[in-house]
């Protein structure tokens, strides 16, 4: 796929063509989520106008949410540099929905009209949600398979330029009431949401390759929820609160440093 294309004679043709890549500097990525509609956006450390030859990025949700991602929208002009689109089926794995898309690039910034300046950011694809949950901008071990081949990846004029993910956390649909305090933490905090609907909730807490570490369901919940969670006799990273309450699912990203 993107790793097999850096390979090819075209890469080094590009290299060749482009003399802004060897003083370009990394891309970083970040999503966000703005009316229903998440947003990836690069974020250049210096300025460039040359060839953005290629990226790979993945998107990855709770399988148990309502969640779900429809079709990718791009802004005409930068589609005239940078053509992005799904590469193959969503798949699920460990608890969770993968999307990865890919994208190349054979015409120069400059030449359709765009520039990109340093520390500034630029959306590339627009991608409509519907339902409740979180979609993440992630490498893990599934995107990290070679198979998969999804690792957050950028290139310009056929060189290596990747940069870090520096946003990688949005809702589908906000929720107010479920509060996460602290969150970064040291395996600590303290969960609390309010169920205005007396129903049955379960909240169960998952690690990053999907193993359930707590599970609870309370019945006929009307009223306040709140509970000290300890996950300090586990490992560091991230984990998952998954709240299933009146119908919906909802996922939300804690962080044990």
């Amino acid at each position: 796929m993107i790793r097999t294309f850096r390979k090819t004679a075209l890469s080094a043709l590009l290299l060749a063509a482009s003399g802004w890549a060897t003083a370009q500097q990394n891309v970083d990525i970040g999503l966000y989520q703005n009316d229903g509609v998440l947003e990836v956006k690069v974020r250049p450390e210096a300025d460039f106008s040359g060839i953005f030859s290629s990226m790979v990025f993945t998107i990855r949700w709770d399988s148990n949410s309502s969640a779900s991602l429809g079709a990718s929208t791009q802004d005409e002009a930068v589609a005239n540099y940078m053509g992005v689109e799904r590469s193959g089926n969503i798949r699920e794995q460990g608890g969770f929905r993968y999307a990865v898309y890919a994208g190349f690039g054979m015409r120069s910034l400059s030449n359709a009209g765009a520039n990109w300046q340093a520390g500034q950011e630029y959306t590339v694809l627009r991608i409509p949600v519907t339902g409740q949950g979180e979609f993440e901008l992630v490498n893990d071990a599934y995107t990290a398979d070679r198979q998969n081949n999804g690792n957050y990846y950028v290139s310009l004029g056929g060189t290596d330029r990747t940069g870090i993910i520096y946003k990688g956390l949005a809702p589908a649909s906000e929720d107010g009431s479920v509060l996460i305090q602290p969150n970064p933490n040291n395996g600590r905090f303290t969960l609390s949401f309010a169920n205005s609907t007396k129903s049955d909730v379960t909240v169960e807490v998952i690690n990053s390759i999907g193993q359930t570490v707590f599970n609870e369901t309370v019945r006929d919940l009307e009223g306040n929820y709140k509970r000290e969670m300890d996950l300090s006799t586990m490992g560091a990273g991230a984990y998952y609160v998954k709240l299933k309450r009146n119908g919906n699912t909802t996922s939300h990203k804690v962080v044990y440093r």
